[in-house]
């Protein structure tokens, strides 16, 4: 039944939007003929003024009896000259007055002199002198005709004729508004050469989008001119705006899209409704049969996030192995050293070393502090220290070690305090690491070169080395978790990293001229730097 209903209406609202379509194609087609029909009568009005206006032009032509007009101006007699001057002169006011289209008549010689002549000044009438030329409108809204009488050649010498000009733009190419709508005309030559430049242009409201080809009804007419110089003939063409044959019938179009709109409407929530029904019925029976399969993910979840957590604390561990494994060495190291300087009986010198021992029980310490730290960095103590002492302790740490022992170390520091601000312990943890990798990449013995100096408000320390160096493609990855190229944890370099990114500096690493690697930290410089 609800597949009958809608089939009904989709029918119906078809059948309406076609009998509108019918209406709008038939209000069209009935324009279109009724401006065919006022175009086709406009273009007879202006043939039979053309047609008058000759003919009358003949009239006045016979009646002056051209051919002696110019003897008898010429005349010894003043009085006849005269007299023929005046009849000439009325006759052509009088012709002027009577075709308002016509801007200037003469009565001119063979060499194109004027005997007579007479135009239009201010549109009143008037007689020109022979020294006068003739008021003449912008070019744009007139365009010029003549016509010649007279026996023989117009050229030829000796002979004299009648000539008119026409004033196109007075012709009556304008169209009168049809039913409150204003239309457009124009009104060319048989070469196309426009004589009215669109006699009534369409209003704002009525223009067709542009290139709409179809937003224009327009109806040609022809127009004889036989005996004007203008190709004849001539075309007029007017057009009007298609919407305005359809506007009686758009408030009827705007009511029917509403109701169509509303049985749409209608018709779409009855089947929203019954779908709903359906759906409601096959949701039951999914609900039903999805319950398990939540149950089941959710021990799987479970099993996933102790996973993760295990993997999370396996991580830190061996992070946390890693960077204690290094002072542990060196803790062994130097305690090997103090019992051989007891064993000697040389007590300042296991002194020193028990020193250096406690150095690295406090750089353990620093690093379980750094661990726990790790959540809550911004609580990590932090205060003036002098970076010049920490590469030391850390060069002096690294070169007791007996592996390291084929190795040459340059220390180049500057000459002043270098202060920064940050941790003692954890900035000595990356110096080590940056110096226990430069000599680990030199396994058969090279050079290992500190520096530290100011640059552009910096304060920088760099560590260099021999060895392979790092590849270009590796150098963009080298200071992520867990990304090694020596079969390490991958966790030394990034925990440099977030050390100086914690202290507000940074670490980069670069190729050295020469072979090997130069890593690079740098700090902002603080207030006590410049001392």
């Amino acid at each position: 039944m609800t597949g009958l209903a809608v089939a009904a209406v989709l029918a119906l609202s078809i059948a309406g939007v076609r009998g509108i379509a019918a209406a709008r194609n038939a209000a069209v087609d009935r324009a279109a003929g009724v401006l065919l029909q006022d175009t086709t009568a406009r273009a007879r009005e202006i043939e039979g003024l053309l047609v008058s206006m000759r003919a009358d032009l003949v009239l006045l032509a016979g009646s002056l009896d051209l051919p002696t007009m110019r003897s008898e101006l010429a005349s010894r007699d003043p009085r006849e000259a005269r007299w023929r001057r005046m009849g000439a002169e009325g006759a052509l006011l009088l012709y002027l007055r009577g075709h308002p289209a016509v801007g200037h008549v003469a009565i001119r010689t063979g060499a194109g002199a004027d005997l007579v002549a007479a135009g239009r000044r201010g549109g009143v009438p008037v007689l020109w002198r022979a020294v006068e030329a003739p008021e003449r409108p912008h070019a744009d809204r007139r365009l010029t005709a003549a016509v010649t009488l007279g026996p023989g050649s117009a050229t030829a010498s000796g002979e004299t004729w009648l000539e008119a000009e026409l004033l196109a733009a007075a012709l009556p190419a304008r169209m009168p508004e049809a039913g409150g709508v204003q239309r457009s005309c124009h009104l060319n030559d048989a070469l196309g050469a426009p004589l009215v430049p669109d006699a009534a242009p369409a209003p704002a409201h009525a223009v067709a989008p542009a290139g709409d080809a179809d937003g224009w009804l327009t109806a040609p007419a022809q127009v004889r001119a036989d005996g004007w110089t203008a190709p004849s003939p001539w075309n007029l063409e007017c057009r009007e705006p298609r919407s305005a044959a359809t506007a009686m019938l758009e408030p009827l179009a705007a009511r029917y899209r509403l109701t169509l709109g509303l049985n749409l409407a209608i018709m779409a929530m009855a089947l929203a409704l019954g779908v709903l029904a359906i759906g409601q019925v096959r949701r039951r029976e999914r609900l039903e049969a999805r319950a398990h399969e939540e149950n089941r993910v959710r021990d799987v979840e479970r099993q996933l996030f102790h996973t993760e957590r295990l993997s999370t604390v396996g991580r830190l561990a061996a992070g946390m192995a890693h960077e204690i494994n290094n002072p542990l060495e060196g803790m062994a190291n130097y305690l090997s050293l103090a019992t051989d300087a007891a064993g000697r009986g040389d007590a300042p010198e296991a002194r020193r070393h028990l020193d250096g021992v406690r150095q690295g029980l406090d750089r353990t310490a620093s690093i379980v502090r750094q661990v726990l730290a790790h959540a809550e960095p911004d609580r990590a103590p932090l205060a003036p220290v002098d970076l010049n002492t920490i590469v030391s302790e850390a060069l002096e740490f690294v070169r007791s070690r007996k592996e390291f022992a084929g190795i040459s170390f340059q220390l180049d520091l500057e000459s002043r305090a270098l202060t920064v601000h940050g941790n003692q312990a954890m900035l000595g943890q990356v110096l080590l690491n940056l110096l226990l990798n430069a000599c680990e990449a030199q396994e058969h013995g090279g050079e290992v070169t500190v520096r530290t100096r100011r640059a552009q408000e910096q304060v920088l320390a760099e560590v260099a080395d021999r060895g392979p160096g790092v590849p270009p493609e590796d150098a963009s990855r080298i200071f992520e978790p867990f990304y090694t190229t020596k079969h390490s944890t991958g966790l030394g370099l990034s925990v440099c990293h977030a050390i100086m990114r914690q202290h507000g500096g940074d670490l980069t690493v670069e190729h050295r001229a020469g072979g090997g690697a130069l890593f690079r930290i740098s700090f902002p410089q603080s207030e006590g730097a410049h001392g």
